[in-house]
């Protein structure tokens, strides 16, 4: 992939926005990956990822449309899509109240499948250059005891996973099988940050304490994977 002449976007979540919770708030770290990007590469990218951004809140919010309206013709366009991680959560509070139930993630999965689609549909009949992203895994047990058991009663919770906590990651896992399905089925190849993470056996050294924001090292590591993507 040649980078001359290309508007590069990045829309993403907090990962692509260099989040770090470890400091007992929310932080850009420092050094993140789409900062090293532009420092090795010397490139400028219009980094517009939001904390607690969903793709489906991309489409709500009417951020497609705008892009596209201001897509400049004299350059080739450049979308990287860094989403899903928000949509694969639940309501914990709503789960707590009524464990026994069925309940659904803030984006149904069939919906989060359609989306995604839809959203490479669009960009790629614009013409942009579209780079999906794969999701970085989630450190279930940090996850839950540090971030669902301060909001909702972790019990009650429990009870929802039938005891497992591993649910959380092979759930979120089916969110990032989207990605990759809808990603192949228009020719696309993806940035595949979860492989670089899953590839180490102590993958959640590269998680925040709250087993969902990548540290440094982890941002490292999604630095890593668009420089093997770009490398072909």
């Amino acid at each position: 992939m040649e980078l001359a002449n290309k508007r590069i976007t990045v829309f993403g979540d907090s990962i692509g926005k260099g989040i770090t919770t470890d400091g007992g708030k929310i932080e850009i770290l420092p050094t993140y990956a789409i900062k090293l990007f532009e420092d090795e590469y010397r490139v400028k990218i219009e980094n517009n990822s939001i904390y607690g951004n969903s793709l489906k809140r991309f489409f709500e919010r009417g951020k497609m449309d705008k892009y596209l309206s201001s897509l400049d013709k004299t350059v080739k366009n450049v979308v990287v899509l860094e989403l899903g991680g928000n949509d694969s959560d639940f309501d914990w509070q709503n789960v707590a109240a009524s464990p026994e139930k069925e309940h659904q993630p803030k984006t149904n999965i069939d919906e989060f499948s359609k989306l995604y689609a839809a959203a490479l549909e669009k960009l790629l009949d614009a013409g942009v250059e579209v780079i999906p992203c794969t999701l970085p895994p989630v450190c279930s047990d940090r996850y839950f005891d540090r971030v669902i058991k301060k909001i909702a009663d972790g019990d009650r919770v429990l009870e929802f996973f039938k005891g497992d906590v591993g649910t959380i990651y092979r759930h979120q896992e089916m969110f990032n099988n989207e990605v990759i399905k809808n990603s192949f089925k228009k020719g696309l190849q993806v940035i595949d940050i979860r492989q670089r993470f899953l590839n180490r056996n102590d993958f959640c050294a590269l998680m925040c304490k709250d087993g969902i924001h990548p540290n440094e090292d982890g941002q490292r590591e999604i630095f890593y994977a668009a420089c093997k993507y770009l490398a072909g």
